[in-house]
């Protein structure tokens, strides 16, 4: 792959959808706002002032000290302030009421989705005194927890009243509360500890033996009604790697994979085979660096890890997001939310695009300005950012941005208590701007989007739909370069990225991602247009050397291998028997395809078979089939294939369905 000029149109249009994803976002009125200083009069100042300006540091100053821009950038950042939804008592006291008038009508499903409004927008123990006494999160949990044990998830509704424990609900005296403890319990198998808890039950009732009877009645109940519902939900975890352990040079890496080139190269670094590769291996499983969930899924999935929310932990503060769990609210509190939170709702109006909430996300959950240092120089060596290629007025929207986020992080006291309100940024502000404004371009070349399998009917695969969540960094993965026919599938468990190969790969060989347009979905122009103005290179790869067709254009037959060692030469296939004794054209020797075409036979056959394994759902058994069917074909032909392609296709479906995986 190598650079060359771009088209100037369509690659304004691409840069511009990596730096605002909404038109009508306040951002593009900033923009135009300052823009109008110098297109008049001063209209070659971006050639002739800020384009020779040599840093983004010193860039990213000049805006608050030119005067052509300095009053409009600084008289804009002045009016950023806090944009959130808090919380409000009454309407999660209106939504408890509505959950409970839901239960009573066993409407189960309606009934969660009011109890877990309730819980979202509570208020903190003793926030507002005058609606529930104070108790409105409490309470609301207390709800939710009785509709999880009329759902027979008794996991779910212990940890809701254990919160509402904490959130102030009084439980020392309270025999409910030992109640609905021992139903969690027995719904949970834990039958020992819902002993424990009917005994301070009938404690706490004064010793009411009608009430004990009957909560033990209920109790046995439950536990009939668990085993009579099989349980959905599936425990998932990461993969192990191929070959022995994990690389010590690629972040979450196989040692079965390793880098070649440099950052002078042509290609910069990018991934080899260290061993043969087989379809199937992993490769990678790596943690995302950082990793936004887009703003149309915060109501649906966790903040932190983009798991499904069922039971939703609100932040105390705001309603903007939610996370699966106590753990993952608190370690996000505790780190980047504490300084996104209240400027979260303002960023999204801005208009401003995923890539730039993870350029913040990347300061943010560094948690000090020192380590937003130590970690920036670290992200200049791992991705590029072509600064030298970028037209000047790209880099100065996206040095306008950083100003923007800068500001945010200033009124959210990332820096400390100021000591002026001014938006000039300190030294030390500069600096982590610097690092602000290098992401801001250097995600556009590196980031990759995560998605999940959403199913939406009874077959797993049938109505099987990719859904893309939201969008991560990852060094590790940062380092394989493209080819429009990739050699590896990607599919994600929560933030972590998973790369299985999808093909075999020879030691030496060059193991290959793809960076969005594949060969059998979009002709070569369109492909190559796209990877020029989107990621700024030419692809050379085989696929677009040869101008492979696409799926629907494919021949029916491939082109066979040369049988004769390491020849590697392709050879038309034999349309009748008696032309399956040819003489190579390359190596000269007289051979024999009929255990290439046998081979390709069986590999059809192996396919297919793994094609109605995903049929029956049965998913490993499907694996191991596709598997040993792309294996056989690449000893006996070269690529294109359909059916093999087709093969590819099924076995990183297989893969996804390991992965983020939902039904809806």
């Amino acid at each position: 792959m190598t650079s060359i000029d771009n088209d100037p149109l369509f690659t304004s249009l691409c840069n511009e959808k990596t730096l605002q994803s909404q038109k009508q976002g306040f951002f593009n009125e900033f923009y135009q706002s300052v823009a109008e200083n110098f297109t008049g009069t001063s209209a070659r100042w971006l050639q002739e002032v800020y384009q020779k300006v040599p840093s983004d540091r010193e860039r990213l100053r000049l805006i608050y000290d030119d005067p052509v821009v300095a009053y409009e950038v600084q008289g804009t950042l002045e009016h950023v302030e806090p944009v959130f939804r808090g919380k409000d008592a009454k309407f999660s006291w209106q939504r408890r009421e509505q959950a409970l008038k839901l239960l009573g009508e066993n409407k189960l499903q309606q009934a969660l989705i009011m109890a877990c409004q309730a819980v979202m927008r509570a208020p903190g123990q003793g926030v507002d005194r005058y609606i529930d006494k104070g108790l409105t999160l409490a309470l609301a949990l207390w709800t939710r927890a009785e509709v999880f044990i009329r759902q027979l998830d008794g996991k779910r509704a212990l940890q809701d009243l254990q919160l509402a424990a904490k959130c102030g609900l009084p439980v020392k005296q309270n025999a409910d509360y030992y109640a609905r403890v021992a139903k969690c319990y027995a719904l949970t198998g834990e039958n020992g500890r819902a002993e424990v808890a009917a005994k301070l039950f009938h404690q706490l009732s004064g010793h009411n033996d009608y009430a004990l009877s009957r909560l033990k009645e209920d109790l046995e109940d439950l536990r009939v009604l668990k085993q009579e519902t099989p349980s959905v939900e599936v425990e998932r975890s990461l993969p192990k790697l191929a070959g022995e352990g994990e690389s010590n040079e690629i972040l979450g890496a196989s040692t079965k994979i390793k880098l070649a080139g440099s950052k002078e190269d042509a290609r910069g670094r990018y991934v080899v085979a260290a061993a043969d590769l087989g379809p199937g291996d992993v490769i990678l499983t790596e943690p995302a660096y950082a990793a936004c969930l887009h703003a149309k899924y915060f109501g649906t999935h966790c903040s932190a890890c983009f798991a499904r929310l069922v039971a939703p932990v609100a932040c105390p503060d705001c309603c903007g997001v939610a996370f699966c769990s106590v753990a993952c609210r608190d370690k996000a509190c505790a780190t980047y939310h504490r300084f996104e939170c209240q400027y979260l709702d303002l960023m999204i109006g801005s208009g401003m695009s995923i890539l730039c909430h993870v350029a913040l996300r990347i300061v943010t959950q560094a948690g000090t300005p020192e380590k937003v240092l130590e970690e920036g120089t670290m992200l200049r060596d791992t991705f590029c950012a072509h600064m030298e290629h970028r037209d000047p007025e790209d880099h100065f929207k996206r040095t306008l941005m950083t100003a923007f986020l800068l500001r945010c992080l200033q009124k959210a006291e990332f820096f400390g208590r100021r000591t002026t309100e001014a938006p000039e940024p300190t030294e030390q502000e500069l600096q982590v701007g610097a690092v602000l404004l290098s992401a801001l371009q250097s995600l556009q070349f590196n980031a990759h989007e995560v998605y999940e399998t959403r199913i939406s009917g009874e077959h797993r695969f049938d109505t099987a739909k990719v859904q893309y969540i939201g969008v991560g960094i990852y060094r590790g993965a940062s380092m394989f370069n493209h080819e429009c026919y990739p050699g590896v599938t990607r599919t994600f468990l929560g933030t972590s990225m998973i790369l299985h190969t999808s093909r075999p790969i020879p030691a030496g060989a060059v193991v290959p991602e793809n960076y969005g347009p594949h060969f059998m979905r979009q002709p070569k122009a369109v492909r190559q247009r796209n990877l020029r103005s989107r990621y700024w290179f030419k692809c050379d790869c085989r696929a677009c050397v040869e101008d492979w067709p696409q799926m629907d254009k494919l021949p029916n037959k491939p082109r066979l291998r040369c049988p004769n060692g390491g020849c590697g030469n392709a050879l038309s296939y034999p349309t009748k028997p008696s032309q399956r004794n040819v003489k190579c054209n390359k190596c000269k020797q007289q051979v024999n395809l009929e255990a290439n075409v046998k081979m390709l036979e069986a590999s059809d056959q192996l396919c297919t078979t793994g094609a109605e394994m995903m049929a029956d759902e049965r998913v490993d058994e499907a694996i191991e089939l596709l598997k040993k069917g792309i294996t056989l074909f690449a000893q006996a032909a070269h690529p294109p294939h359909k059916p093999t392609l087709v093969a590819e296709e099924s076995l990183r479906s297989c893969f996804a369905d390991k992965g983020n995986a939902n039904r809806y």
